[in-house]
């Protein structure tokens, strides 16, 4: 895990937010999607930001992407035993780069956002409403649908400053939220 000359990581205080943000994030889409907490608990993904990632799992481009990985438990080696697993890489130097940009967006609202996003992907891959492996034209088609839903998920999020987020993501096309 060697990150890039020059990256920037998240200190306590944006750890901190993120811990709050992330189940705020669960909640609104397992609510979105109608899901229980059971069915939630199925699906297989983890959260990352910038030190614990892979040098392949850092995008300069995005605040966040969602990576699949395959794996087989240790005591089985068949591939009928195989299971699929999200990440969700978290982009600290682009996330904190655009907060130092536009002071007027709320931390915890826009890393809301973003998480909002990332798991609603998360869900479509999971539930095969979307394919991982798509062309670059259905990865845009998917990206506007999911900023779709993104954004209705967000409407219904009550916490400071989301409509000042929601209106960032608008004028800005979802830009920094390509993300798979």
């Amino acid at each position: 895990m060697e990150p890039g000359e020059g990256t920037v990581f998240f200190t306590g205080g944006m750890l901190e937010i993120l811990d709050a943000a992330l189940p705020v994030a669960e909640e609104s889409v397992a609510g979105f999607y109608k899901m229980s907490t059971s069915g939630w608990g199925r699906l297989r993904y983890d959260v990352k930001t910038a030190k614990d990632l892979f040098d392949h799992e850092h995008a300069d481009h995005a605040y966040a992407q969602v990576l699949r990985y395959v794996g087989i438990p240790w005591q089985r080696s068949t591939q009928a035993s195989a299971f699929t697993a999200y990440r969700i890489c978290l982009q600290d130097g682009s996330i904190l780069r655009c907060l130092r940009e536009n002071r007027q967006i709320s931390e915890m609202a826009f890393l809301v956002y973003i998480l909002v996003h990332e798991l609603v992907h998360v869900v479509r891959f999971s539930r095969h409403l979307q394919l991982f492996e798509a062309s670059a034209e259905v990865r845009m088609q998917e990206e506007k649908k999911v900023q779709e839903i993104t954004d209705s998920i967000a409407s219904e999020i009550m916490i400071a400053g989301m409509d000042v987020v929601r209106s960032f993501f608008y004028h800005n096309k979802g830009s920094g939220l390509d993300s798979f």
